[in-house]
């Protein structure tokens, strides 16, 4: 890339993040500088240089006064064309000490406008982190109805924007061995594989995916279920509840525990992209979601796909993914979809040719270079 269009961007971001981690990659491939600023330590990721907040033990209030102070020298370092906050919960907190002169770009994740209805003290400090932002980019249109409508931010601030899946797995999808994967984990051969594909949280509503497998389970003695625990939260509290969870899932698990795999290692975005062309079927049921990137990359990996039946899925499969909505109560019509689902080669190739048509993670990547150059000054 010419130096004329290479960009220094600055991710205000964990790094412990999965799609924190993908972005930054995919940015600094692109050939941009990639700075991810977290206040949690998190993997390397080539290319990318991770500035980390002073260790400072206790709770966020205790830690945020040092965290601002050393973000804003690191912006006054760094001089960033762009500022990119992903997610508005704790780092929507932050943003509000950045300094002014660097575009602002905001991406609110479904979670954080969720609890903010909850919490109007999570309410005010996301319109204050909102209306601070040159863009805003949800990953759906019902969040961007949201945002428009209850927190008052101009229409034309605000684009419905992906990911898309990275290019890095549309590479390796072709060269993944189904057989090596379900070896090297102890999965029966010529099982039917059920993936909870997104990690063990109530949000997720992975016990309700156990017991709809548990009570599919005795007509169905091919299926074999994989749950996997997900990456550690920041926050004590959260952690603790967390792992409370995570028990009641594995002592709901037990009646089939010769028919299930529980991973409680943090698996990698590849890893687990693995784990899905190893399933013949994925199931996402929460509540509410967003434009889940974890649906996006099952329907590259070839998966049947089950989905809780709600507007964010709704719209995914107006636009061409092909997958099962099931309506509530999720447990009953999720137990009786895996008495019967199979996979289908057809719809496989739909899906595929659904995420290179309009998720290629190339082509997202460079919609979100025209957007920053064009805030930045770079046009």
């Amino acid at each position: 890339m010419a130096d004329s269009k290479r960009m220094t961007i600055v991710l205000l971001a964990s790094a412990r993040s999965v799609h924190t981690r993908g972005w930054a990659a995919a940015l600094s491939r692109a050939g941009h500088r990639v700075v991810v600023a977290s206040l949690q330590p998190g993997p390397h990721v080539s290319g990318v240089d991770l500035r980390v907040a002073p260790k400072v033990d206790g709770e966020l209030g205790r830690r945020l006064p040092l965290s601002v102070f050393w973000l804003r020298q690191l912006i006054r370092e760094i001089r960033p064309d762009v500022i990119e906050v992903l997610s508005l919960g704790t780092y929507g907190l932050l943003s509000l000490a950045l300094p002014k002169g660097p575009a602002r770009v905001l991406m609110p994740y479904g979670g954080e406008l969720r609890a903010a209805r909850r919490s109007v003290t999570r309410a005010c400090v996301l319109r204050l982190a909102l209306r601070r932002g040159a863009m805003v980019l949800p990953g759906s249109e019902e969040l961007k109805a949201e945002l428009v409508d209850r927190y008052a931010i101009p229409a034309e601030r605000v684009e419905v924007h992906s990911w898309g899946v990275d290019e890095d797995l549309i590479t390796a999808q072709p060269l993944i061995s189904p057989k090596a994967v379900r070896s090297s984990l102890g999965i029966p051969r010529d099982a039917t594989v059920v993936l909870s594909v997104r990690a063990t949280s109530a949000i997720y509503r992975t016990l309700s995916i156990v017991s709809a497998f548990t009570q599919a389970a005795p007509s169905r003695p091919d299926l074999f279920l994989v749950v996997f625990a997900g990456a550690p939260v920041d926050r004590e509290s959260a952690r603790r509840a967390q792992k409370t969870y995570f028990d009641r899932v594995c002592e709901a698990a037990r009646p089939v525990a010769d028919r299930a795999l529980i991973i409680e290692r943090t698996l990698s975005r590849k890893q687990i992209f693995e784990l899905m062309c190893a399933s013949d079927i994925v199931v996402s049921i929460p509540h509410e979601d967003q434009h889940s990137f974890a649906v996006l990359e099952a329907a590259l990996a070839g998966p049947r796909i089950l989905l809780s039946d709600i507007p964010p899925n709704q719209q995914m499969t107006s636009d061409g993914l092909t997958a099962d909505l099931l309506g509530e109560p999720i447990t009953r019509t999720l137990t009786q979809k895996l008495g019967e689902v199979s996979a289908d080669q057809r719809i496989q190739h739909r899906n595929r040719d659904y995420v290179l048509r309009r998720e290629h993670g190339g082509k997202k990547l460079a919609e979100h270079e025209d957007l920053f150059r064009r805030l930045s000054g770079h046009a």
